[in-house]
């Protein structure tokens, strides 16, 4: 009886200092640095829908663009809000591209996305009266003539 109670308690020491050792080393002190938030920290990636914008010209479609972003929002905020920010973004890129007046057919690689993700991005937080959308990314940008497309008669 003396054994089992002997043992019962070296158990009990055995798991109570393996706890401290381990409560010790994973809380790494106070002297630890403390990391200071990244500009990504908090921030959530979303990416929206596809979008196909027909591109206009000489009173007939010449082709489609066919576009995806991504954006950066507060996870916290994102969390708070009524309504997403994909349908203004969508709209946003949508309005931008198919008034777009210049565009050239022949060379369709010639485009300032830079200035097309700063405009959606501008125009966004306005609508919502605070810079709510911190960055946008183009995920998919192309460009496809009617003739390409299938049964494009």
């Amino acid at each position: 009886m003396i054994k089992l109670i002997v043992v019962g308690l070296w158990v009990a020491i055995v798991a109570l200092g393996s706890s401290y050792v381990m409560a010790s080393v994973a809380g790494g002190g106070a002297e630890s640095e403390v990391e200071e938030p990244s500009y990504f920290a908090g921030l959530d990636y979303r990416t929206t829908d596809n979008i196909t914008i027909p591109m206009i010209s000489e009173a007939a479609i010449q082709g489609y663009i066919l576009a995806r972003f991504v954006y950066t929002i507060d996870g916290r905020t994102v969390a708070q809000l009524k309504v997403p920010p994909d349908p203004f973004i969508l709209d946003e890129a949508f309005r931008r591209l198919y008034a777009t007046e210049g565009f050239d057919f022949a060379k369709p690689e010639r485009f300032d996305l830079a200035a097309l993700t700063k405009d959606i991005r501008e125009a966004v937080n306005a609508r919502y009266g605070q810079e709510l959308v911190r960055e946008i990314l183009v995920e998919q940008f192309d460009y496809v003539a009617k003739s390409e497309v299938r049964n494009g008669a």
